[in-house]
């Protein structure tokens, strides 16, 4: 056990180390401090002007702290992060909210594009391009979706004070639609909803055992021919397997309600089906039938890989999956015909938008693919992974820091280690 003499003389060595430190901190402070720490700001309005005077004045800043209320350009931010990379720390502050902006080319002869939008729920959304203004919307459950028929240039996103952008300049290359079912009104008006929507659609359609009529050239189902494939009803079974096989490869399929429930194409389909619900409306006066007064055949269990599209009354009335690299969609709606005849004014129009969504939804067609520039999809989250989280200043280097210790209470500490240490010397007998 340590005496009390052998503990008080390594308290008064730990009092001098201490001395000693405090002495060397404050001369390192003396000769310092003839630099004044330069410290600018800018926001948003004059950013660009000041990363210029800030490069050209001839002597870096210290820090630099941005104040924004809209998302700087990619060059205003590269500017920023090579300042930092120069040795003057940069930090950022502002309400931006996250926002990012997707475009897809719709698969379909009608064109078209998807404008996808990442935005924080109940944000305002606005959608424009190089002309004007395109569609507003308030975003939900993280974001938004437009159908934009037609745009020019570069699509902007504006949420808030952020502004994503992106190009529209990818187009698709489509193939014809094979349309499998018996003779009837459903294949007779499937097939001309297609086709007055620009779908270059091929059929065979069974009359008689062995007996076919067939619209089109016959050819190997492949996606180099085809781009999706309608199997309406029983007839097809016999070509399950090759059916597979083109989905498999990439192929587009759509099972309508009366072959989803064939065992055929049971390792196709998105899920097992049920009895059949309402019945069909044979109305004398027009109008009096929707797609939600059409008799349905329900999905009834959805496969785990399998996603749930469209719902009536708590039953599915559409699913889709993936089955290998091709898409799968299964439609429970019944005699779809009646809606094209028994409908309204709009009927015809809305009958055949409907195909072809459905058409579109699972076809084939490979991207054709343009030199387009880089553009900020995703401002915000780019502006973070460049500069870090937004602040209030940016980190104090060791130097500010030291700088920040006022040399009173340096004084202090070092006069009151001195006495003690003195004072404890001369209590035990020593000079």
């Amino acid at each position: 056990m340590r005496s009390r003499a052998e503990i008080r003389g390594a308290l008064e060595a730990v009092l001098r180390t201490v001395s000693l430190l405090i002495l060397a901190w404050m001369l390192w402070l003396s000769l310092d401090r003839s630099h004044a720490e330069t410290i600018v700001s800018a926001r948003s309005a004059n950013l660009a002007r000041a990363l210029h005077d800030w490069t050209s004045g001839g002597t870096a800043p210290d820090r630099i702290s941005a104040q924004l209320d809209s998302t700087p350009s990619p060059l205003e931010r590269d500017w920023l992060v090579a300042l930092w990379g120069a040795g003057s720390p940069v930090s950022w502050s502002g309400d931006l909210p996250a926002g990012g902006v997707s475009v897809q080319p719709v698969r379909s002869p009608r064109g078209g594009l998807t404008v996808l939008i990442a935005a924080p729920s109940g944000a305002d959304v606005r959608v424009s391009d190089d002309v004007g203004p395109l569609d507003t919307a308030k975003a939900a459950r993280g974001g938004a979706r437009f159908d934009v028929p037609a745009a020019s240039g570069v699509i902007q996103a504006r949420v808030g004070g952020s502004t994503a952008r992106a190009s529209v300049e990818d187009s698709v290359e489509l193939r014809r639609v094979l349309v499998l079912g018996s003779a009837g009104w459903e294949s007779k008006f499937v097939i001309a909803a297609l086709e007055e929507d620009g779908w270059k659609v091929d059929a065979e359609l069974p009359v008689a055992p062995g007996v076919s009529v067939r619209q089109g050239s016959a050819g190997p189902l492949d996606t180099a021919r085809y781009s999706a494939i309608v199997v309406l009803d029983g007839s097809a079974t016999s070509r399950a397997g090759d059916i597979a096989r083109y989905v498999s490869s990439g192929g587009g399929l759509i099972l309508a309600a009366s072959a989803g429930g064939l065992d055929a194409f049971s390792p196709l389909r998105a899920g097992s089906t049920g009895r059949v619900v309402g019945g069909a409306v044979l109305a004398s006066e027009p109008g009096a039938t929707s797609l939600r007064s059409l008799p349905l055949i329900p999905i009834a269990s959805l496969r785990v890989d399998a996603i749930a599209l469209d719902r009536r009354d708590g039953s599915i009335a559409a699913a889709a999956r993936r089955h290998g690299a091709g898409r799968v969609l299964q439609l429970g709606y019944v005699d779809t015909w009646r809606w094209r005849m028994s409908g309204g004014d709009a009927s015809f129009a809305e009958h055949r938008a409907w195909w072809t969504r459905s058409v579109a939804s699972v076809a084939y067609a490979p991207r054709v693919r343009t030199v387009s520039k880089q553009l900020d999809d995703a401002p915000v989250a780019r502006l973070i992974g460049a500069l870090g989280s937004p602040s209030s200043r940016p980190p104090a280097s060791l130097a500010t820091a030291a700088g920040l210790v006022s040399l009173w209470w340096l004084f202090s500490l070092l006069a009151f280690c001195l006495l003690a240490e003195w004072t404890s010397r001369r209590l035990r007998g020593a000079r």
